[in-house]
Order: C-alpha cells, then sequence, then structure tokens
C-alpha cells in the first residue's frame, strides 16, 4: 500500500463531498464489508445510495482517464424495482449537475397538478447527460428478483469464478490407511483485474427470503456470516448490507427533570432488527439518526425546526481498523438523494440555503 501511494495511486474510492468523515473512514476499499442502519424513514437506504453507489461512481467518472481502479456495483434492492432506483438516479443527477430539485414522483408525472416540463426532458435527453446515464448502467447493475442469500451468493461467485482463477499449493495429506502422501489444493484467488472494487449492496436485509426451513434469522446469519465472509475474504469483495433498526427502540425516554436522555435514542448496534450477530461480522458499521423525528429543538447547536427533514446525524459505530463512536451532521435533501456535511457551527447561511432549497423543489 506504501509503494502504491508513493506511485500516485489510492487505496480507496474516497468521498470527497464528506471531507471530515473521509477523515476518519478513507472510503470504499477493497476486502472491507460495511453495515449501514437506520430506524425506519430515516433515510437508510438513501445514504448507502449515497455513500456507496453516488459518490464511488462520480469520483471514478471524473477520474477514469487517471485511474487504475475500476468499481462494479451489483445492487441487490428488495424494497424497490429496478426503475425506480433509475429514476432515483436521475433525480440525483439533475440536482448535481444542473441545481434542480425535482423528486422521482415529480418525475413520473404522477401529481394531478403537475407535469413533468419539457426543458428538463431536454435535460435529459442531452448528450451529456446520457453519457453520465449510459455509463453509470455500464457500472451498476440493480437486481430486484433475486432475493435468497444462496441465490445471491451463488450470482456473485459465479461472477467471480468467471473473472479469475485460483493458485494452488501442495499440502500434506494423510490417506485412510494412515499413509501420507502431498495433495495440491486451492491457495489464493487471483482476479483478473486487481483493481476492480466490486460492491455487493443488499437493501434491506431483513426484507431477504428466507430458504426451505430457515426462519428470518437464519437467513440473515448465513447471509453475513457465511456468504459475506467468504466473497469478502476469499474473493476481495466489498459487501455492503443495509439493516433495519428495531422502532420499538426509538421510544423517547425522559430524565426526572423531563429532558429526553439522547444516548437512549441514538443507533447502536444492539437496536438492529432480526439479527443482532450482523455487526459482529463487519468491519465498518454507519448509523444515521434524525433528531428531529422526535421532537428535538436543538441537537448539536443547530435549530431543529428550521433544519426539518433535512438534518440527519451519521454515527460510525463500528471502525475495526481505526477511529470508531465518531459522528458528523449532515444536511439531507431527500427528493434528491444528496448529503452534504453541516459546518462545525450552526450557520444561517445554511438555514437560508435549506428554505430556498424548499421553495425551488419541483
Amino acid at each position: 500500500n506504501r509503494q502504491k501511494r508513493l506511485n500516485g495511486d489510492l487505496i480507496a474510492i474516497p468521498w470527497r463531498t464528506l471531507p471530515r468523515l473521509n477523515a476518519v473512514l478513507p472510503g470504499v476499499q477493497q476486502g472491507k464489508y460495511y453495515l449501514v442502519g437506520a430506524r425506519p424513514k430515516s433515510a437508510k437506504t438513501q445514504i448507502t445510495d449515497y455513500l456507496f453507489v453516488y459518490e464511488v461512481f462520480d469520483w471514478w467518472y471524473d477520474n477514469k482517464d487517471n485511474t487504475d481502479i475500476l468499481p462494479k456495483i451489483d445492487y441487490f434492492s428488495h424494497e424497490m424495482s429496478s426503475k425506480l432506483k433509475w429514476i432515483s438516479a436521475i433525480s440525483y443527477k439533475l440536482f448535481k449537475s444542473y441545481n434542480i430539485i425535482c423528486s422521482p414522483q415529480k418525475l413520473q408525472s404522477v401529481f394531478e397538478n403537475y407535469i413533468l416540463g419539457s426543458d428538463i426532458i431536454a435535460i435529459i435527453k442531452s448528450p451529456p447527460f446520457q453519457l453520465w446515464l449510459k455509463t453509470f448502467e455500464s457500472i451498476v447493475n440493480f437486481h430486484d428478483s433475486i432475493r435468497n442469500p444462496t441465490g445471491i451468493f451463488k450470482y456473485l461467485k459465479n461472477d467471480k469464478e468467471a473473472n479469475g482463477h485460483w493458485t494452488e499449493k501442495t499440502i500434506p495429506w494423510r490417506n485412510e490407511d494412515g499413509s501420507t502422501t502431498e495433495k495440491r489444493v486451492r491457495d489464493k484467488y487471483i482476479a483478473n483485474n486487481t483493481n476492480l472494487y466490486h460492491l455487493s449492496i443488499n437493501d434491506h436485509i431483513s426484507l431477504l427470503s428466507a430458504e426451505r426451513g430457515q426462519t428470518l434469522f437464519d437467513a440473515i446469519q448465513k447471509h453475513s456470516a457465511e456468504y459475506c465472509i467468504e466473497l469478502r475474504d476469499q474473493y476481495n469483495m466489498i459487501p455492503v448490507d443495509v439493516q433495519q433498526m428495531s422502532a420499538a427502540s426509538a421510544t423517547a425516554e425522559y430524565t426526572s427533570g423531563g429532558k429526553i436522555i439522547l444516548d437512549k435514542l441514538r443507533p447502536s448496534d444492539s437496536d438492529l432488527s432480526d439479527n443482532k450477530h450482523t455487526s459482529m461480522n463487519v468491519n465498518v458499521m454507519l448509523s444515521l439518526f434524525w433528531p428531529y423525528k422526535y421532537k428535538i429543538e436543538n441537537y448539536e447547536g443547530w435549530d431543529m425546526a428550521r433544519m426539518g427533514n433535512n438534518h440527519r446525524e451519521l454515527n460510525l459505530n463500528l471502525n475495526r481498523d481505526g477511529i470508531s463512536n465518531a459522528s458528523i451532521q449532515l444536511q439531507f435533501l431527500g427528493a434528491c438523494n444528496y448529503f452534504a456535511e453541516l459546518p462545525r457551527e450552526p450557520s444561517e447561511r445554511v438555514y437560508e440555503q435549506i428554505a430556498l432549497y424548499n421553495k425551488n423543489t419541483i
């Protein structure tokens, strides 16, 4: 790794728009297993897409002529159709490059009082936008029909076996008659492209289909403790699991003086739904917290009434290679799936910007 860095190469795909996160977590690394958790309707899918799809793809798209890194993303969407994932990507791109906030619903012209304008159609059909979409399609593959853990694993394993080979080694082998001989066995998998960053995203794993004779707990356990570990350790893949956190644990608790006990509300590994053991298998666990949901008036100095739905806290719950228990405050634009780090100190400029975004949302 040191020699690669001296040569000007990177070891991780950075999160460019989140520099404070990138300072403690270097980005997306080969051979790492990530878990993203949040309580229902707290934007866990959106932060996963932002960190592990859009940020990864956009970094590569901007640097593809100057890097050997090539991302590949297999996204197993158990909650949304592939069609809706594509529409969401268009919403993201419209904001990122054209500063237009147009939700997936508005893009589909489903409201009685709104029909998508020809000006936006013209932007989507323009050569630069179409090039981005076609290139995105070459990197990101959305799956909405493979739902059982074994089916997902077989799909990914077959892909790796078709795009790499195994080295062999000789080991001593004891035969049934007690004699000793030597045997050739598999040693190490070598990908055809060692600079391939192959992500497998599952959103979310509580919607995995349990196989015959299994409970949902069993299905998640097999997926996480067996399949994801093998994909990470044997094939150097990057598994990313989205896991819902218990809504029951989201009930506010108060001190005798009537103040909310925040530590009881912030997400932790003990809140993971359906199988809490997943946190033991991963390298990194991230979670989102939405203070406004609990009518908290002020959080980390920010006025929650003015921030409303446009605020989230991103927590680094677990990082086996570095700093854990860190957090950053984020601005969130749900209509276009965009996040940005908030300043360390509250700023009137941010409140005005959020008000302007909400006013200009199509």
